[in-house]
């Protein structure tokens, strides 16, 4: 069976993607259909009869007409006043305090049309036209003023209510002035003679006036800057095409009368669909938009929660989940479940040489690897880094585990090109398994740590199964490294002392320092029981800073005891030389003690000579420079090279025990013992051999021309105060 929870699903694609609808686009198709119905109606003879006093446009057809030019213009003030247009607010109230300007004034014309009642003074068709010529105009100087500026916006009541009273009290000032003043207004029509020239020149005037608010609503479209500027453009140049109808009536209720109201209240829609698409579509989309973004943030953030971003495997959470469905699967069929802990060997190599990029994609494509390999039942997550978990369910007996482990590494050993190089990954595997090692995912996962570190142990790209034996030593190896962080505080390590002598003479010469922890209710423990935790922690470093002090500190106080003056050893760690302080310790401790430099001889391994060779060339010169002496411990053991014999001018060579141990039964060791000997010997070099246990071997020492030696044939190591008693009575030449 499958286990799936909504958590698997993928995220769906950002809201981001979700833009806006697009803008509107000029309707080229209808502003062709308009201009063409007016020069079929103006131009072609066989119409002739339209403009012939045909009544085609009567007074209730005036009314309703106007009705509708006044209810839009009014919708688009409503509109305009209530709603927020950001930072097109400035612009909305200009178009909708114009607007209502001009709906208040088309009333006025309505009014003033022939045939209807008087309204005030006799209903006219002079009176009307002036009306409507003041509308006209109010309208085209509104289009015309927020087609070539950007208008801040209004955010106090004082500027939003004084610019609603003058948008009131312009059409009441051109009412009184009609009404009450009618000489003043130059003539529009005579009864005899139609329009005037006066009437046509401002209606030519009002479509000069459009063309330059429709250049400018093109130029605001070409640069981006945008108040809808499509629609008004649309709307300003469907005016001009209404506006020459009106210079070409011969009537007010010919043919051109109804074409140019018809375009009038088409012009008016389209600026209500400019201003609606501001002042309420375009918030709404914005806010259908910031709504979808959110919830899509909100499934990414609740995939986050169970999935790993960069491969987008469940991680350490949802990996939770899947090993206790698992268990509770292999629980009801009486079946086994596994735990694979998943950790890529050397993958740090892959960061360091090729970057980070690199190694990111090498994680994405182990993953989809790994999720190849794997059963439907079967889950891969990452915990972290380059580790990942499997969880295997469905299983019958442990026998069923080895080939899932099979696939998995033979998926990995196949290269992956990566920026040009085919890289090999390998993996180190540990497995715990329900029921027999826990049942449930903490005890389980800690098992499979377990079992995965001992894999490392035995040589990484291998895997192994935990059993409790794994578990004690993980025990062991946490509470050593805790009692480690408090060893120094509490004053609980000590140093014993082995003496090292001249073989031919049996002049005892100095001692090795050997580090022992005086741990509480365990005794006196061997350094081989704790320097790895130390090392691993990084413990070894104020550890080792330790060593040098006191080893120094106890050479000067066995002088002041009277005692002959001797050297004494310390072993140095790598991650000293590391730190990159070495120098400064071996200095401070030399000043703090008192002890001459040539009385302390620091102990180099091999590993520390190869590792970073220019700064620990440099290091070694510098303690060279303070006067010290040096030796190579453990020589043989490991990279050994006359290289490195001559440029860190060392003084001695330590032969390592395993060489001294069958020194008299086997001739291969006794062949090494003479060839470093010699070799010491052609580079002036001392050698002293370490693990003697009896007077046979160290003759043999001297045959092969070895000049130090020590063991437990001379000495064990000893506490400092029984070391002053052995030095008294050893000899002294």
């Amino acid at each position: 069976m499958t286990f799936r929870t909504v958590v698997d699903a993928t995220p769906a694609v950002p809201a981001a993607a979700a833009t806006l609808r697009p803008p509107s686009t000029l309707p080229a198709w209808l502003i062709a259909a308009l201009t063409l119905l007016v020069l079929v109606v103006w131009l072609l003879p066989p119409l002739d009869f339209l403009k012939q006093g045909h009544t085609l446009f009567p007074v209730w057809a005036h009314t309703v007409a106007e009705l509708v030019a006044v209810a839009v213009a009014l919708l688009v003030f409503a509109l305009c006043w209530h709603t927020d247009a950001g930072d097109r607010s400035g612009n909305a109230l200009v178009i909708g305090c114009g607007f209502l300007a001009v709906g208040l004034i088309d009333i006025a014309h309505l009014l003033s049309y022939r045939g209807m009642p008087d309204f005030v003074t006799p209903a006219h068709t002079e009176k009307a036209i002036n009306f409507w010529l003041v509308a006209r105009l109010i309208a085209a100087l509104t289009l015309l003023a927020v087609a070539w500026r950007d208008w801040p916006p209004l955010r106090t009541r004082r500027a939003r209510y004084g610019l609603l009273a003058a948008a009131l009290l312009l059409p009441a000032l051109v009412v009184w002035l009609q009404l009450g003043h009618p000489a003043l207004w130059p003539r529009t029509f005579e009864d005899d003679r139609g329009l005037t020239a006066f009437k046509i020149g401002a209606e030519y005037g009002l479509i000069a006036l459009m063309g330059v608010a429709a250049i400018g609503f093109q130029r605001r479209v070409a640069g981006g800057r945008r108040y809808d500027a499509l629609d008004l453009r649309t709307a300003a140049l469907i005016t001009i095409l209404g506006e020459l109808c009106f210079t070409l009536y011969s009537n007010v209720n010919d043919v051109f009368q109804l074409l140019g109201h018809a375009y009038k209240i088409v012009a008016y829609l389209y600026i209500y669909r400019a201003v609606f698409v501001v002042g309420v579509r375009e918030p709404y989309e914005r806010l259908r938009v910031e709504i979808g973004e959110r919830r899509d943030a909100e499934r990414r953030v609740e995939f986050l929660a169970f999935h790993d971003p960069l491969t987008e495997l469940p991680n350490r959470v949802l990996a939770r989940d899947r090993v206790e469905r698992a268990i509770a699967a292999a629980h009801r069929r009486g079946g086994i479940a596994a735990l694979l802990y998943l950790d890529l060997d050397h993958f740090k190599n892959v960061n360091d040489s090729l970057g980070h990029a690199a190694g990111d994609r090498l994680l994405k494509t182990v993953a989809a690897r790994l999720r190849s390999t794997l059963r439907e039942t079967d889950s891969i997550c990452r915990q972290g880094g380059d580790e990942f978990l499997v969880v295997l369910g469905e299983l019958a007996d442990g026998a069923a585990l080895k080939p899932v482990i099979d696939k998995l590494m033979g998926a990995l050993v196949q290269p992956i090109h990566i920026d040009g190089q085919d890289i090999a990954t390998t993996a180190s595997i540990g497995i715990a398994q329900y029921p027999g090692d826990g049942g449930d995912f903490d005890t389980l996962l800690q098992k499979a740590d377990t079992a995965l570190y001992r894999a490392k142990d035995g040589g990484r790209n291998t895997f192994r199964f935990f059993d409790e034996s794994m578990n004690a030593e993980a025990i062991e190896r946490l509470q050593l490294r805790n009692g480690l962080r408090l060893a120094l505080e509490r004053g609980e390590f000590v140093l014993h002392y082995q003496p090292q002598v001249d073989l031919k003479s049996g002049r005892m010469i100095g001692v090795e320092a050997l580090l022992r922890w005086q741990r509480p209710g365990e005794g006196l423990l061997p350094p081989a029981r704790f320097i790895a935790q130390a090392e691993e922690s990084g413990l070894i470093v104020p550890i080792g800073d330790w060593v040098i002090g006191e080893a120094c500190r106890q050479a000067v106080a066995w002088q002041r005891e009277g005692l002959p003056p001797i050297t004494v050893a310390v072993n140095l760690s790598a991650l000293q030389f590391a730190r990159g302080d070495i120098e400064q310790v071996v200095e401070r401790s030399l000043r703090d003690s008192g002890l001459r430099p040539e009385c302390l001889e620091l102990e180099l391994t091999e590993s520390i000579l190869l590792s970073n060779t220019e700064q620990v060339l440099a290091a070694v010169q510098r303690l060279k420079g303070l006067g010290v002496r040096l030796s190579i411990d453990d020589f043989g053991t490991g990279y050994s090279s006359l290289s490195y014999l001559k440029r860190f001018a060392v003084d001695k060579l330590k032969i390592d025990r395993s060489f001294v141990a069958d020194l008299l039964t086997d001739a291969d060791d006794s062949a090494i013992v003479q060839a470093i000997v010699q070799m010491a010997h052609g580079l002036s070099l001392i050698t002293i051999a370490e693990g003697v246990e009896d007077a046979a071997v160290a003759r043999r020492l001297v045959e092969l021309g070895c000049e130090e030696a020590q063991g437990y044939h001379f000495a064990r190591p000893l506490p400092a105060d029984a070391l002053a008693g052995y030095l008294r009575r050893a000899p002294q030449g």
